[in-house]
């Protein structure tokens, strides 16, 4: 949820009128205006899968990722009914609803994207062990949201800190035991 002041009102191409009439519409409004981002989990899927593009490469010469992503069944269910939540919610207020957005966000925008990086034990199907671990890449850890298999409506940032000391002690502890191959 967000709203109140802004440098801008942004709910200005919802009133109508034209001078005085418009300034008096925007300031009948300001600053009570309020707006929701809804953040729904996307349930993992053999569909939604990061590769390099064959042909696009950067200024090095390197491929490009290429994102593959849709939304499931399940995340345009969630979408729909949190779109008649926030009316029932802003209704209940006694609220206007001056409109919602007619499809979710591009993937990316709230930027908790998990799942790259699947983590697992068989390396033809993850990317990493259970220690952020890169399969093919012995001296490489993983400690983002990338290994995580799925997510949920709140932030990633605890969870890849939970994570990462995880990893780290697993590290630590294989330095003091004198391991330094795979775990």
């Amino acid at each position: 949820m967000g709203g109140g002041c802004d440098e801008f009102p942004w709910h200005y191409n919802h009133v109508e009128g034209f001078g005085s009439e418009f300034k008096r519409g925007i300031k009948h409004y300001y600053p009570a205006t309020i707006g929701a981002l809804v953040q729904i989990p996307t349930l993992p899927s053999p569909n939604n899968y990061v590769d390099l593009d064959p042909e696009r490469k950067d200024i090095y010469g390197i491929p490009q990722l290429r994102f593959n992503f849709r939304w499931g069944p399940n995340e345009l269910m969630m979408w729909e009914h949190s779109k008649q939540v926030m009316a029932d919610l802003f209704k209940a207020a006694g609220g206007e609803m001056w409109g919602v957005d007619g499809e979710p966000n591009r993937p990316g925008t709230s930027l908790h994207e998990t799942g790259v990086c699947r983590m697992g034990n068989d390396p033809k199907t993850s990317v990493t062990n259970k220690w952020a671990q890169a399969h093919d890449v012995p001296n490489l850890y993983i400690c983002d949201a990338s290994i995580f298999p799925g997510n949920n409506d709140k932030t990633t940032t605890m969870p890849i800190i939970a994570f990462a000391m995880r990893t780290c002690d697993h590290m630590l502890d294989n330095f003091r035991r004198g391991v330094h191959k795979r775990a």
